[in-house]
């Protein structure tokens, strides 16, 4: 996407967002808040990036955790203003930057912790992969989330939000085993793998890998 102002993540407002994912035939929200408690309570990491953070969904889980750093990505000034009014005051180290992350370069990241939750699906996989290389401290981890493939299922699923039917021209779902072999290219390691189902009929694969650490 050439232009920042053509994305169509800009052209749907936060109301929308949240409607959509958490409607009953979506249930995206709900399962995305889980899965992101669920890393953190596994891994413990003292230093987050979470790529497309949109208003914050899951932060909550963040609170009163020992984290030194927290970065929060996403494209959406208005998602991030929502998320800097619900957390600023209670998520400690809070760091929320409004980029494209086709375009984003951070100077001397580290980071135990990368997640990054339907995410691969409106990015350049390569070039991201590469990045998120570059931004893990040796041993660190990287999570996805992943929408997989579904026989019936429209890849953005139907609601009442209307504005969310303008990712339809630039959602490119990804392969798991695609993804992988692409991860192992770029160095990193597999170190966990599972599928979800939602109620809706539809499925999320969930991929840790680790950046080794120099032997």
């Amino acid at each position: 996407m050439n232009s920042k102002t053509k994305n169509p993540w800009l052209q749907i407002p936060t109301s929308d967002y949240e409607g959509h994912m958490s409607a009953p035939t979506v249930m995206q929200l709900q399962l995305l808040d889980e899965i992101f408690e669920n890393v953190l309570d596994e891994l413990t990491p003292r230093s987050i990036c979470i790529l497309g953070s949109t208003a914050g969904n899951g932060f909550q889980h963040l609170i009163d955790r020992n984290i030194d750093r927290v970065v929060g990505i996403d494209i959406n000034q208005e998602y991030l203003f929502e998320c800097r009014n619900w957390f600023v005051q209670d998520v400690q180290n809070l760091h929320l930057i409004c980029a494209d992350l086709d375009q984003l370069e951070l100077v001397n990241p580290m980071f135990d912790l990368i997640h990054a939750a339907l995410i691969f699906e409106y990015v350049d996989v390569d070039a991201l992969l590469l990045k998120i290389y570059n931004w893990l401290e040796p041993g660190g981890i990287l999570s996805v989330v992943l929408q997989l493939h579904g026989n019936d299922s429209p890849a953005v699923s139907d609601s009442p939000y209307q504005s969310v039917k303008l990712l339809l021209p630039i959602i490119k779902l990804v392969d798991p085993d695609i993804f992988i072999e692409k991860a192992l290219q770029c160095g990193l390691l597999l170190s966990g793998q599972s599928r979800v189902t939602l109620p809706t009929g539809k499925s999320f694969s969930q991929v840790y890998f680790k950046k080794v650490k120099p032997a």
